[in-house]
């Protein structure tokens, strides 16, 4: 074979187009970086709702885990998983702002003896701070209360007693004892104003009203925070604000590679012309 046959069988140098230019390779090289930040994205760390040291992956495999669980179960007619509606909750609200913290507050007025013709003073201050406080604590631990409760809600998002702890059963009865101590509090002292005002037809009936006011809303408190949800939402909620944050910036990411992907490509395609390797 001579030296003419050798050269004419050796591979010919390829062209190189436009985009394989210098700002091609800079746009490969960039995608290449958005990919494999991308990918690293699950790698992060994040706190599990019961202080777990998990990956995002992790976390999020745990989330599509629970979802699907709690998915099954409401296929299967359970009510366990159901949240409480806004529209609920805002009424909550506005029974404990609007109806228990004006007749806590003439409660504590009527023991501090605010003199309402000139009601601005040291016992018109105490009665606020004590109604809010009374009002807001009350509050506070019935929805408390009411939340740990929710684990022993059956598919009905009913409560089994016979079912419950010990320690369930004497939180149930603490809570009917605050309940029942504000609406004897409140009885007691609607009727004695009642008959000093010489109402004394009508005392017996407006306090019956108030006290029954008063439980009503306390109840309300607890049934809200019952029925709002279970702890497997509570860790899905938990799971998803946790790996939100990394999944938004995997997906910027992606997107960032993939219109760089496509403006290689555009590039690509208005390469009119092969140049020569090494051409300029």
């Amino acid at each position: 074979m001579t030296s003419t046959d050798e050269t004419r069988n050796l591979p010919l140098p390829q062209p190189r187009t436009r985009a394989e230019s210098p700002a091609g390779d800079l746009l490969l090289a960039r995608v290449q970086e958005l990919n494999y930040r991308a990918a690293r994205a699950m790698d992060g760390h994040v706190v599990g709702p019961h202080g777990q040291n998990l990956t995002v992956g992790e976390a999020q495999a745990r989330a599509d885990l629970i979802d699907r669980l709690i998915e099954l179960e409401q296929i299967r007619g359970s009510q366990r998983h159901r949240r409480v509606g806004r529209l609920t909750r805002v009424l909550t609200l506005l029974t404990v702002t609007v109806v228990d913290l004006p007749i806590m507050l003439w409660l504590a007025s009527s023991v501090f003896n605010v003199d309402w013709s000139d009601p601005l003073g040291l016992p018109l201050a105490i009665s606020i701070v004590i109604s809010v406080l009374a009002t807001g604590g009350a509050a506070t631990a019935l929805h408390h209360l009411g939340h740990n409760q929710r684990q022993h809600k059956n598919f009905k998002r009913q409560l089994e007693w016979a079912k419950l702890s010990i320690g369930s059963k004497l939180s149930l009865v603490t809570v009917g004892l605050l309940v029942g101590l504000m609406g004897v509090v409140m009885f007691v002292r609607v009727y004695t104003e009642g008959v000093l005002s010489g109402m004394n037809d009508l005392a017996v009936l407006m306090a019956v009203l108030v006290a029954l006011v008063m439980v009503v809303s306390a109840t309300l408190v607890f049934w809200t925070a019952f029925r709002d949800g279970s702890l497997e939402q509570d860790d899905l909620r938990h799971y998803s604000e946790s790996v939100r944050p990394f999944l938004t910036a995997k997906r910027e990411y992606e997107d960032q590679a993939h219109e760089l992907c496509c403006q290689y490509d555009l590039l690509r395609r208005r390469s009119g012309r092969v140049d020569p390797v090494g051409a300029e």
